[in-house]
């Protein structure tokens, strides 16, 4: 049985999935490397779709970038969907006006509308409606100025062991409302390289038997420190999917 290695970079991020094929798939063409394709969901709630949204944020974004949360007066009327995201489009635009004056460099993002609906003790449901923006680098009073329907909290990211993941999913987080998410033309997508005959059933059971063998994964993937292995089972095939996770040593 083929066994296929997946290896995905998304800037210091090493993601590896290995797994096993058909004979009939390791014959069909194929590039050896490639860009990853933005998955048809813009629900944040699909497992997939966040994963996409992590391999985003660690390919086009550092520690030198912006995370923006933003929020409405309590005393006004809050807006529909329809106008939270123009509300969102113009934000950004004065942003670009801004980078521009100041001679900054072009403008990457990523940008969340949270809907999320409260319960107060009165037991009426109150609505709410977040933005969270993740930005190029620029003043961070700047970015919160520029905001004018409320409160704003501009933060420097910080990158983990496993990049901005924790970032991620608290973006896209889901309590009891819904996500939409736009971001610039300008991203850069992770880069995905395939092989198919790098492994053996012999070397997939050791790798599985020794998920947290530093010297192993460090050994078969120099230069990158591991942060974890997930081993799972097939029910049906019994067969072992492999999903590890590593980080570039600086």
């Amino acid at each position: 049985m083929p066994w296929r290695e997946k290896k995905i970079y998304s800037g210091k991020i090493l993601e590896i999935e290995v797994y096993p094929i058909s004979s009939k798939q390791q014959k069909e063409p194929r590039k050896k490397k490639s860009k990853i394709s933005k998955p048809k969901q813009k629900n944040l709630n699909d497992k997939n779709a966040r994963k996409h949204l992590t391999r985003l944020l660690n390919t086009n974004f550092t520690d030198k970038d912006l995370a923006v949360h933003l929020t409405y007066n309590d005393n006004e009327q809050l807006p529909d969907e329809e106008q939270a995201r123009k509300d969102v489009v113009n934000y950004i635009r004065r942003i670009k006006r801004y980078r521009q004056k100041n001679n900054l460099p072009e403008m990457k993002y990523i940008a969340v509308i949270e809907h999320q609906e409260e319960d107060p003790d009165s037991g009426k449901k109150k609505k709410r409606i977040h933005h969270h923006i993740v930005m190029s680098g620029m003043d961070r009073d700047a970015a919160e100025e520029i905001w004018n329907r409320g409160r704003a909290n501009a933060d420097r990211l910080k990158a983990d062991e496993f990049g901005y993941e924790g970032l991620a999913r608290y973006i896209s987080k889901d309590p009891k409302g819904k996500k939409r998410w736009v971001s610039s033309k300008n991203l850069t997508k992770p880069t995905v390289k395939v092989n198919d005959h790098k492994y053996t059933r012999k070397k997939i059971d050791t790798m599985a038997s020794r998920p947290e063998d530093r010297d192993l994964f460090h050994t078969l993937y120099p230069g990158y420190h591991l942060n974890d292995c997930t081993v799972t089972i097939n029910d049906i095939t019994a067969a072992k999917h492999l999903h590890i996770r590593m980080r570039k040593l600086e």
